[in-house]
């Protein structure tokens, strides 16, 4: 038998106090369609099963129940199929009542290969719950070891094969209007100056030189630390503006710039930028500005925020 149990609830039985949430679901990898049979078959009634159906061509199979219970099945050459093996192979593996149990090193490989996926929740629920995971493994030491850099690089390139990322050898006009896709009332470069917490924006600090949508990873890093947590802070504040309060101003000012600041980490910047936001995010968070949208509208007011020409 090849039954895996991964995700949350393998998550708790390894972390144990650690996860402060509740699992909610079973995720489990098999290696054929018969095994996850066999599981459903022994309890459907005990997960409250109302129906049993298929997604990705058969590859996933979900119990709809009072637990939902989730079944992807291995392919030959993909992901799922390494994770069995590794699982197998490994000395640390536990077997449990509730299938094989990988050890926290495999766990925290699953978890690290989809951090930034972009999922369809209105309030990116799914982030959060993975960066507090993630962040929780990483303070208990765990890395990604030299034996799964080959099964997270594959399941990273799964994860991510959907999920288009910013153009950014375009200029800033094709930059902020065409691979957003948004509307744009006020020229972007002025909220920046309108949020801004220093004498400029945080990224012209680190920005290439002529080049006004690239920054540069040795500038940034060379920075005060405060610079980049400004860069952060002043990015999700203008996200938050264009994207919510501007856009429609349904959200709190709160809840539009911790919503853009998951953005940030995750689906709409890539590289050095993204990865430096995901690793400090808590931190950031506790930065949250208050007065950005008063800031906003001062500037405004003042002739700070420009109109974009028509």
């Amino acid at each position: 038998m090849s039954l895996v149990l991964i995700g949350s609830r393998a998550m708790k039985l390894r972390l144990g106090s650690a996860m402060k949430r509740a699992p909610l679901d079973f995720d489990f990898v098999v290696s054929s369609r018969d095994e996850a049979n066999a599981w459903i078959a022994s309890n459907y009634d005990r997960v409250g099963g109302r129906r049993v159906y298929e997604e990705n061509n058969g590859r996933k199979v979900i119990v709809e129940g009072d637990t939902m219970v989730e079944f992807d099945i291995a392919v030959p050459g993909s992901s799922d199929e390494m994770l069995i093996d590794l699982v197998k192979s490994d000395e640390e593996t536990m077997e449990t009542s509730f299938g094989m149990l990988p050890s926290l090193p495999i766990l925290f490989a699953i978890k690290d290969s989809h951090k930034y996926k972009k999922f369809g929740s209105s309030l990116n629920n799914h982030f959060w719950k993975t960066a507090i995971d993630w962040h929780t493994m990483k303070r208990m030491g765990c890395v990604i070891e030299d034996s799964h850099k080959e099964f997270h690089k594959l399941r990273e390139k799964e994860s991510y094969a959907t999920q288009a990322h910013p153009k950014l050898n375009v200029n800033k006009d094709e930059f902020f209007n065409e691979v957003h896709g948004v509307f744009y009332q006020f020229e972007h470069d002025s909220l920046h100056q309108a949020v801004k917490h220093l004498d400029k924006p945080a990224y012209i600090y680190y920005a290439k030189d002529d080049q006004p949508v690239f920054s540069d990873k040795a500038k940034f890093f060379a920075c005060d630390p405060m610079i980049r947590y400004y860069g952060a802070i002043e990015e999700a504040s203008v996200l938050g503006l264009e994207r919510s309060i501007l856009a429609h101003g349904t959200w709190a000012p709160k809840v539009a710039w911790t919503f853009a600041l998951s953005k940030i980490a995750s689906s709409i910047t890539s590289g050095f930028f993204r990865k430096w936001v995901f690793e400090n995010i808590f931190d950031i968070l506790k930065m949250y500005p208050e007065d950005y949208v008063e800031k906003f509208n001062v500037g405004l007011k003042n002739g700070t925020v420009r109109l974009l020409a028509q």
